[in-house]
């Protein structure tokens, strides 16, 4: 083993090669640094005097599965020059810490496509040296996240806990990443950002949302000169559900079981087989409240297939004329809403953007919640998720 190879290998320069030993199934290697490096920090002097020494042991990335170690002896020197007293230090160290650099690169490049777990096991440290080390990275790259070029932006809600624990996500419709996320869903909780974009997305143009009472409030008070467009998947969401509540109104009423019959009613018509649409226009032409609503919400998906924004007023405003007059209250229920929401629902003719990407988003969120089983560090999971849009399938571990 020479100096060379400890450069070449694992990066270590500026240190003079002494021996090697054997720890069980551990590499050591033994050097201390060279006389040539030795400096004051301060005047860059080479008049220096040796006052002290200590044995610092490096941990350096694995040789096949053999783990390697540095022990290096540092010495404390006295310039001459200007009197400071310094320990000697050298590029591949990190502060105090015992890893070095090449063995942190490392580390991080293993993560981009494997556990915290696995990397940890493969490298025989522990997790949490693995998830600081991702943290430190992860804080590096996402402390101040640029929203000037933002346009569009989308906003959800998602689950992070049992008991109603909940965190906002904002997501760049164009990249498809998260540009922010606080935990909880309510007004206070977003405020602070939509003040911070009112001053910093001078170019933001809409957002896209459900129809969230506290989002909507939010965002009217703090950007007013920002569009909201109501996402396409909650208004849709809202009439199935009024479609399944008719279902179990005429379930009670006729005392039959429709429960083998939801999905049927709930799924897009033109995405049934054949064999769906038959049962299907069976089970319609023996209810008819169940036709009317089925129908009207296949016709209300047409809504967004207008060409421009009078167009898509004047479909609105026929469609929740239908549906009052149908007397079947969650229908006539959907219709209220819609009218009084309709300015988010028309602004769509004018952006057409939707909360697509978030939904996306909101599914790799789940995936990441499974692999680590929930997180305890909450700043840690901000950082994961500003990061998703960089993830990369995993290996199982």
């Amino acid at each position: 083993m020479s100096t060379s190879v400890l450069y070449h290998a694992f990066q270590i320069d500026g240190v003079k090669y002494k021996s090697t030993s054997f720890e069980g199934r551990d590499i050591v290697f033994h050097a201390e640094i060279a006389r040539s490096r030795l400096c004051c920090p301060h005047c860059r002097s080479n008049d220096i005097t040796f006052k002290d020494h200590k044995e610092r042991r490096f941990h350096l990335p694995p040789m096949g599965r053999k783990q390697c170690f540095l022990n290096l002896r540092v010495h404390r020197t006295l310039c001459r020059a200007c009197g400071h007293l310094h320990w000697s230090r050298l590029p591949f160290m990190k502060g105090k810490s015992p890893l070095s650099r090449s063995f942190i690169r490392m580390a991080l490049d293993l993560l981009s496509f494997s556990t915290i777990k696995s990397v940890a096991e493969f490298l025989r440290v522990g997790w949490d040296c693995i998830k600081d080390l991702h943290k430190d990275k992860l804080k590096l790259l996402y402390h101040r996240i640029k929203i000037n070029d933002i346009e569009y932006l989308s906003v959800d809600e998602f689950a992070i806990a049992k008991g109603h624990e909940y965190m906002t996500a904002f997501t760049d419709i164009k990249s498809g990443r998260i540009v922010h996320a606080v935990k909880g869903k309510d007004s206070d909780a977003i405020i602070p950002f939509l003040k911070r974009l009112h001053r910093k997305a001078i170019n933001l143009k809409g957002i896209a949302m459900d129809m969230s009472p506290a989002f909507y409030s939010a965002v009217k008070q703090e950007l007013p000169h920002v569009n909201i467009i109501f996402d396409r998947f909650h208004v849709m969401k809202l009439m199935t559900t009024a479609l399944d509540d008719v279902r179990k109104e005429q379930q009670q009423i006729y005392g039959t079981s429709l429960k083998g019959d939801r999905f049927l009613l709930l799924k897009n018509y033109s995405a049934l087989d054949v064999n769906g649409m038959e049962r299907l226009n069976t089970l319609l032409m023996a209810n008819e409240p169940l036709l009317i609503a089925h129908t009207m919400k296949e016709q209300l998906r047409e809504f967004w297939e207008q060409e421009d924004q009078k167009s898509g007023e004047d479909f609105l405003k026929k469609w929740c004329f239908d549906a009052l007059a149908t007397g079947i209250k969650p229908l006539a229920k959907v219709a209220k809403s819609l009218w009084r929401k309709s300015e988010g629902l028309l602004s769509y003719f004018a952006h057409r953007i939707s909360n697509g990407k978030a939904e996306g988003i909101n599914n790799k969120i789940k995936t990441l919640k499974r692999q680590a089983y929930g997180y305890r560090d909450m700043e840690y999971f901000k950082l994961r998720l500003y990061h998703l849009h960089e993830q990369r399938y995993q290996l199982a571990g």
